[in-house]
This record gives C-alpha cells, structure tokens and sequence, in this order.
C-alpha cells in the first residue's frame, strides 16, 4: 500500500471518519477545528490514530504525540504526510 503524503487527502479521509464516528449531528468541524473544543477526547484521539494506521499505513510514533501535531485535524494530517514521505523530524518536541 502507497501512503498518501497530500496532508489535504489525509485530513479529508480523518474529518470523514471523526464526523462518521465521533461527532454529533449539527456540530461545525472542519480539518481546522480545535480537536479539545469539538469533544475529541483521548480515546477519540486514538481511534483516529488507528484509523491513519489502517487506513493509510503509517503508524504515529509516541514522539510525535506533542500538542503541536494533535491541535486538529490539519497539524495530524500534517504529521503523518511528513512521516509517508520518510522525514521523521517533524515536531517531536514535547510541548
């Protein structure tokens, strides 16, 4: 399986399963959405981790668990199409 390293591709595919899975009817979110204010708890959070894992074969490191890759959709889709593309420096500081 090619990982998709479009950052938009991967956070369409996340949005769709957070709204699938996640979120009440009426409830605005885009891939901008603050993950805390739109009620995506710690659980939620890994499901959509192991959503990326499934559906996109690339596994979220613990080092890479920082508060600036997990703000929303967009910074996760980030990180993970940064990982696809083989650079593993993306924010790893501990925020």
């Amino acid at each position: 399986m090619t990982a998709p390293t479009d950052p938009k591709t991967i956070a369409e595919k996340l949005c769709q399963f957070a709204r699938t899975n996640f979120l009440a009817d009426g409830v605005e979110f885009n891939e901008h959405s603050p993950l805390a204010e739109v009620g995506i708890d710690s659980f939620a959070l890994m499901e959509l981790l192991l959503c990326s894992e499934r559906t996109f074969g690339i596994r979220v490191p613990e080092s890479h668990l920082t508060r600036t890759n997990l703000v929303s959709v967009a910074t996760l889709a980030s990180c993970i199409s940064e990982l696809a593309r083989g650079n593993p420096s993306v924010s790893t500081a501990r925020e």
